[in-house]
């Protein structure tokens, strides 16, 4: 499936289809709008980070587009927005870079916000940790 589809798929709540798609080893390092959420080392070690983030915001969603693609690397940005209990918003436009093995599935995904200044505040009021340390 083409990084266009899934994004498709991603905005009418399929985030299976995207999560098939990464290799067992995927390596996937964020960029400091994730804060202590940096680095998953594997695909079972993402899943626990993007829930303990996602929760960390509160109402979660991201609306993406592959801005290019082809057989070694899809480059998508990515407008993420969440809602805190307290009513903080959290905004960020975010590029992801997804290197792609031979065979399609994405062994490693480098993220980096573009909103430093709107994700530090949201971060300052609503400070939160992970289980466990993902740097």
């Amino acid at each position: 499936m083409s990084p266009k589809q899934q994004w498709r798929q991603t905005r009418q709540g399929d985030y299976a289809t995207v999560f098939d798609s990464l290799s067992e080893s995927v390596i996937v390092e964020n960029g400091p709008a994730a804060r202590p959420w940096h680095r998953a080392t594997d695909r079972r070690d993402f899943a626990l980070l993007a829930l303990e983030f996602t929760g960390a915001i509160g109402d979660f969603h991201q609306h993406g587009h592959c801005v290019y693609a082809d057989d070694g690397v899809a480059i998508n940005l990515i407008h993420e927005t969440g809602l805190s209990a307290g009513g903080d918003v959290f905004h960020n436009m975010v590029v992801y870079v997804n290197r792609l093995r031979a065979d399609g599935r994405v062994d490693r995904i480098g993220t980096v916000g573009l909103d430093v200044e709107q994700y530090e505040t949201f971060w300052s009021r609503n400070p939160r940790m992970p289980s466990r340390d993902f740097s």
